[in-house]
């Protein structure tokens, strides 16, 4: 393996197999070159860099085969992303975006239409994912977590959220008692399953405590609940119980 290391631009990335083409130049000739961007890190780092197209990277050349006659980049190192330095800035300023859902391996991704840079698609527990159907037309979305550059990901302006999340959305706004039928009691709380999919946990209070003691709360009992918090990706409810 040669301890040159060499500066380079990824070009195309093979997602379903973690394969990535580099592009470099030797002795002023372009060439290209595979690598496995999956068991690369970068240095300094203790988590796995997620590779984009147009990562400016250093490697390193290993050859493998009879008599070393394939050539393959190893020790691939992140340098920085012009394209996702220009989305993260725009971002600031207007976070829109225009791209195409792809679905590898049932993981969601979203395409960048001018940068072709894929960003993992944000999507909440509560949310009906999109279908094939829904990769063959342009999305509108917007970048989380801009100010760490490895941990991008996206979340689309339009969701289609399941009928019990919306029902407690009603619940939420009203703020009437929804019926929650315990699942679990431990120590820290009681966890529950609200209209028979949204999970929460309530915190054990005074009259819980004295209910669960005397056997009137078990595992299947319902109890009465008011929603305090909802999100896409979080609901806190405490006991309604009276008195």
């Amino acid at each position: 393996m040669s301890d040159k290391q060499i500066p380079g631009k990824i070009t195309f990335i093979h997602h379903e197999k973690d394969r990535a083409v580099i592009e470099y130049f030797d002795n002023g000739r372009k060439k290209t070159i595979q690598a496995d961007i999956f068991l690369s890190k970068s240095v300094g780092q203790k988590k796995v860099h997620r590779f984009l197209i147009g990562d400016q990277v250093t490697f390193n050349l290993k050859k493998t085969g009879s008599k070393g006659s394939i050539t393959y980049a190893v020790n691939i190192q992140y340098q920085y992303n012009t394209a996702l330095e220009l989305l993260v800035n725009k971002a600031t300023v207007e976070n829109k975006f225009l791209g195409y859902i792809k679905i590898t391996d049932d993981e969601y991704f979203v395409k960048e239409i001018e940068s072709y840079l894929f960003f993992p698609l944000l999507i909440s527990s509560y949310e009906i994912p999109p279908s094939e159907k829904e990769t063959e037309n342009a999305v509108i979305f917007k970048l989380e977590n801009i100010e760490k550059p490895d941990n991008i990901k996206a979340s689309l302006y339009n969701h289609h959220y399941i009928p019990e999340f919306l029902e407690a959305v009603q619940h939420f706004k009203k703020q009437s008692i929804v019926d929650g039928v315990i699942s679990k009691i431990t120590p820290f709380g009681i966890h529950v399953l609200l209209l028979g999919k949204l999970k929460a946990r309530v915190g054990i209070d005074e009259e819980l405590k004295k209910k669960i003691a005397t056997n009137s709360l078990q595992v299947n009992s319902i109890v009465p609940l008011k929603i305090k918090y909802l999100s896409p990706v979080k609901i806190i409810v405490e006991s309604a119980f009276a008195g």
